[in-house]
């Protein structure tokens, strides 16, 4: 039996440690680029090329979210996956704009967890 995940939390440090092995270092590592894929898979949601390219975004960004602990982005991703058309600008636009508000929210999250501010590294 698995233990159930909290989608709300931004960040789990715990989890993180145990992705790490404890290992700050790489800690810090995994979750700058987690922050610099992040803003790509967000600029290629912005703007898919078709169906299958918002689908890829959504779902490599629900993947690297979930494998650093970033649980809230996860689950928007995973809801970003289901979209029937993610070509049609009306929801695009509704959709994004909560995936980049949980996106800042994590950013903010890993800057104070990384300690370097909170106003280090936004989209």
């Amino acid at each position: 039996m698995s233990a159930r995940i909290d989608e709300s939390i931004l960040l789990d440090t715990s989890f993180l440690a145990k992705f790490t092995l404890g290992n700050f270092e790489l800690e810090q590592e995994v979750l700058m680029m987690f922050v610099d894929q992040s803003a790509l898979y967000l600029e290629r949601l912005k703007s898919p090329q078709s169906s299958k390219d918002w689908f890829e975004a959504a779902h490599s960004l629900k993947g690297s979210a979930r494998g650093i602990g970033a649980f809230a982005v996860g689950k928007r991703a995973a809801q970003l996956e289901q979209v029937d058309e993610p070509l049609n600008s009306s929801i695009r636009t509704a959709i994004l704009s909560l995936l980049q508000s949980d996106l800042e929210e994590t950013k903010i999250a890993i800057m104070r967890h990384l300690d370097v501010g909170d106003d280090a590294v936004l989209i």
